[in-house]
């Protein structure tokens, strides 16, 4: 296959001609008659530039990345399949492509493979997963910033840099877990959290201590297990808080899908949801409407959060626009596995 250095030996002029020649035939940066001299060569070599090669002489190949740190199949995991929907949707619709990135590293922080494929895309989206700690975050906004790479990060973010980010208010919902159940007569209420090393746990679980103190309950940390997303982990603790006396009457989990280890587990000791205990839920994940009972959740949006963020970066690229958060709101779906009790249970 022919190459540009094969056009330019042959019409004798430098790459940089054919290059021009080959971007825009018209070019009065080269002579009329080199033009066609290379243009007639170029046809009879065979020879014509790549896409990439020619977005790239333009300064820009609408083509956005898509960065989700972790190390499972994406597409398998319906929070991340549904941001991603969202992001697809929105860049079609603008004429953008999108490249999604292999991880295969065991940090939550950006690749230096990743970081090298960002430069021939106009622009990234970090998708923050339950790997990615804070200095995580921290340093991917730190060599993408570096790298000159225009970005938005989404989901869990909790630092104070400035950045473009689209996601929720963790702490809020926190709280708003912890006061629409004490507001329906519950006194003991337990916490389940994803990773410990996700900053969206220590917000959730700030924004639960601080939902508590306003409704007149103090937090006990046995009532708190960060459960690292490990079934036995929540099958014991579940088994360990209801082997003691007065134990939850309702369990709040950060993460819809923490919730079927705990049905699975209540249902082993013979308690009834809602009857026994309430469990309200984070995310309306699908699996929410097929247990039974259906799940009391609050519901976040990852198809709007990944559509949302593909527009903000859209608006960089093209418009320079400046750094701004975005919080989504998550409103609360009343379902079937929370009840009110009475306010001395």
């Amino acid at each position: 296959m022919a190459t540009i250095y094969d056009v330019a030996k042959a019409a004798n002029v430098s790459i940089a001609a054919v290059s021009l020649v080959m971007n825009d035939p018209e070019t009065p940066r080269v002579g009329a008659q080199k033009r066609k001299s290379i243009l007639e060569i170029a046809k009879r070599l065979g020879y014509s530039p790549s896409g990439l090669a020619r977005a790239l002489s333009r300064g820009s190949t609408n083509i956005l990345g898509l960065v989700v740190p972790m190390r499972d199949t994406i597409f398998f995991n319906n929070f991340i399949a549904e941001v991603l929907a969202g992001i697809q949707t929105y860049v079609m619709d603008r004429g953008f492509h999108l490249m999604i990135y292999s991880h295969s590293a065991k940090s939550g922080r950006i690749t230096k493979g990743e970081l090298t494929q960002s430069r021939f895309v106009d622009g990234v989206i970090f998708l923050n997963t339950r790997m990615c700690s804070l200095q995580d975050m921290k340093d991917s906004i730190d060599d993408l910033n570096k790298a000159h790479i225009p970005f938005v990060m989404t989901n869990c973010y909790a630092g104070d840099d400035t950045i473009s980010y689209v996601g929720v208010d963790d702490f809020a919902l926190g709280r708003r877990g912890a006061e629409y159940l004490a507001g329906l007569g519950h006194a003991r209420i337990a916490l389940i959290s994803g990773t410990s090393r996700s900053p969206m746990t220590q917000q959730i679980l700030q924004g639960f201590k601080d939902g508590l103190t306003e409704a007149g309950h103090k937090f006990s940390s046995r009532f708190h297990l960060c459960s690292e997303y490990d079934p036995k982990l929540i099958h014991d603790q579940v088994v360990k808080w209801f082997s003691a006396p007065h134990p939850p009457t309702a369990i709040y989990c950060s993460d819809d899908q923490l919730v079927p280890d705990v049905y699975r587990a209540l249902e082993e000791l013979h308690l009834r949801i809602p009857d026994d205990v309430s469990v309200l839920g984070r995310g309306n994940l699908p699996i929410g409407t097929a247990l039974q009972p259906q799940l009391t959740t609050l519901a976040i949006q990852p198809f709007e959060m990944g559509k949302r963020a593909a527009e903000q970066l859209v608006r960089i690229v093209q418009d320079g626009a400046k750094a701004q958060r975005i919080y989504l709101d998550a409103p609360l779906i009343e379902r079937e596995s929370v009840r009110r009790v009475a306010a001395a249970s």
